[in-house]
Order: structure tokens, then C-alpha cells, then sequence
């Protein structure tokens, strides 16, 4: 398993936003490389054969909900922090419950959302 601990995996579906949090990613000092995908399946796959950081997670995803990806990583005890940026804000109790580091409303927290990117 290849270790790249100062890089970000964004799963994200929505190709308009998965790329506008590209774009601010690149300008976060510390964050080497970085990866999108649009599927929890690819995600899995990305996070089998690397170590990342940090990982920014969508919930609903074409071929499921990004619980189901935080349950994965905590049942094989990896350690990405992982930031939830999603509408679902109904779903935030369970996702912090399920290990992720910390909540983003898709519809108003972009800018906290990167903040938090910089500072970790």
C-alpha cells in the first residue's frame, strides 16, 4: 500500500462541485497531489491501495451513500480524517458517530470547508 499522507481524495458526484473544491484544494499549502472520484466503489478502491489524509466525502452517491464508506474505513481502522460536505444535514449526527472529523453544509459552508483543509 503506497503511503501518501499530505494528499486529499474527494469523492464527490456532481462534477461542477468536485472541481470547484479541486480548484481550492490546489492553492492549500501542504497538499501534494490530489485525487476526485465519483463513486464509492472507485473511492474503496482508491483507499485499498493508498493511505490519504484526508479524504472530503459526498453522502449521496450514484451507487450509494457515503455512510456506508465511512463505516468501511472505521470496520478497517483507517485513519483519513474525513470531511463531510453534503446536503444530508439531517445525517450529521450519524456521520460524526461513524468517525468523520467533521460536518459541511453543502449549501453554505464551502468557504468553512476549506478553512478547515488548511488547517489541518
Amino acid at each position: 500500500m503506497k503511503s501518501i499522507l499530505n494528499n486529499l481524495l474527494i469523492v464527490e458526484d456532481n462534477p461542477f462541485i468536485g472541481k470547484k473544491i479541486f480548484n481550492a484544494a490546489k492553492e492549500v499549502s501542504g497538499i501534494e497531489h490530489i485525487y476526485i472520484t465519483e463513486s464509492l466503489q472507485e473511492a474503496t478502491s482508491f483507499l485499498n491501495e493508498t493511505n490519504f489524509k484526508l479524504v472530503i466525502l459526498d453522502l449521496n452517491l450514484p451507487d450509494g451513500n457515503g455512510i456506508e464508506l465511512l463505516k468501511w474505513l472505521k470496520e478497517k481502522k483507517i485513519e483519513s480524517k474525513v470531511f463531510v460536505f453534503s446536503a444530508s444535514t439531517e445525517l450529521k449526527k450519524i456521520c460524526l458517530k461513524y468517525g468523520a472529523f467533521a460536518f459541511f453544509d453543502k449549501a453554505s459552508d464551502f468557504d468553512e470547508l476549506i478553512e478547515a483543509l488548511k488547517k489541518v
